[in-house]
This record gives C-alpha cells, sequence and structure tokens, in this order.
C-alpha cells in the first residue's frame, strides 16, 4: 500500500509541478509521467484522466487553505483581529500557488464544465462551515462588531484584493524587472495593503 501510495504522490508532484509550468493542455499525461518516472499505462492505473489528475491536485490546495483557516477559526471570535489573519492566509497561499494563476484562469476559461463540477461538490463538502462562518458574520454585523457587510462580499473582497499581485506578476517580473528581494519586499507591501483595505472596509 505505501508503494502505491508513492507512486500516486510522485504522479501529484510531477503533475503539479507541469501544470504550473505548461498550463493545463500543455501538461500532457505522457509528459506527467515522464516527470514522475513511470510508465503511461502506470499513470492510467493510478488516474483514468488528467481531468482525475488536476482535480486531485486541486484538492490538495483547497485542503491546504481549509487547514490553516480551520487552525484560527474559534467559535467565540470574530473581529478585525480573525479577519486580518484570514486576509494573511489567502494572500500567503497566492503567493505559494502564484504559479498556478495562470492554470485557474486557463482551466476557467476553457473547462468550466471541470472547475463547475469541483466548485459543486467543494461546496457541498465545506457546505456547513460556509453557513457557520455566514452567520458568524450576519451577526457580528447586528451585533456592532464589524460595519454592515454580507459574507459574499467580504469573501469575495478578500480574494480578489489577494490575487490581484499575482495576476499582475508577468508585469512585475518581466516588464518592471524587479529582482528577488525587491519583488519580495513589494509583495510584503502589498500584503500590508490587502490586510488595510479588508479591515478599513470593516472596521466600525
Amino acid at each position: 500500500m505505501a508503494k502505491k501510495d508513492n507512486k500516486e504522490e510522485e504522479i501529484l508532484r510531477a503533475a503539479e509541478k507541469l501544470f504550473a509550468e505548461k498550463g493545463f493542455k500543455g501538461a500532457t499525461t505522457t509528459l506527467i509521467a515522464a516527470e514522475a518516472g513511470v510508465t503511461h499505462a502506470m499513470l492510467h492505473y493510478y488516474f483514468r484522466t488528467k481531468d482525475q489528475i488536476f482535480l486531485k491536485v486541486f484538492d490538495s490546495y483547497m485542503e491546504e487553505v481549509r487547514q490553516d483557516l480551520k487552525a484560527i477559526m474559534v467559535p467565540e471570535i470574530y473581529d478585525t483581529d480573525l479577519i486580518t489573519k484570514v486576509t494573511e492566509i489567502c494572500f500567503d497561499f497566492f503567493n505559494s500557488h502564484s504559479g498556478e494563476m495562470n492554470l485557474f484562469l486557463e482551466v476557467a476559461k476553457e473547462r468550466p464544465d471541470l472547475l463547475g463540477e469541483y466548485v459543486s461538490e467543494f461546496g457541498r463538502y465545506i457546505g456547513t462551515a460556509m453557513s457557520a462562518h455566514k452567520e458568524r458574520t450576519e451577526r457580528a454585523v447586528s451585533e456592532g462588531v464589524i460595519s454592515d457587510i454580507s459574507f459574499t462580499d467580504l469573501l469575495t473582497n478578500i480574494v480578489s484584493v489577494c490575487a490581484a499581485p499575482f495576476f499582475f506578476e508577468p508585469v512585475i517580473s518581466n516588464v518592471i524587472g524587479m529582482d528577488k528581494e525587491r519583488k519580495a519586499a513589494f509583495l510584503e507591501s502589498r500584503k500590508r495593503e490587502a490586510v488595510k483595505l479588508i479591515v478599513n472596509r470593516i472596521a466600525k
């Protein structure tokens, strides 16, 4: 069983690397198999289609975020400090997976059916948690802890301000020509700005 799990992990790591480098269309199963050091037949033993591989990789990203958020969620606390931490986690996630941003856009444009299926399944998976957070947001608004905002708008604002710098990453790297240190400093400043924007939006 351990050997099987190792091979599966090797395929998923290879797929993650190639998806980031070549996009969904460019990362063929032949290339993924070669990168993982397995035969094409062995790859299909573990994953029948490339769609399944992508969904498994994407699932690992969502689980990463879920675990990070779960670690800071305290039922009795809902304030600007919590929203600050959520925003920082979201920004750090996009920073860690900046190479996948174009992949997400490609799949959203070229394979909306694939992403839609996943979002639907994931929505059912976290439906209870999302309902609980929605209720917490509404309660915080009604009690005057934060300013008037819907849970959907709050979530959309956080994702939008955190993702934006990474959609412009090619401009930052290739046009402006920042070196590694300047780019890191720039992203850290954008992270602080993202937190400020969100906190100012919800602060009373």
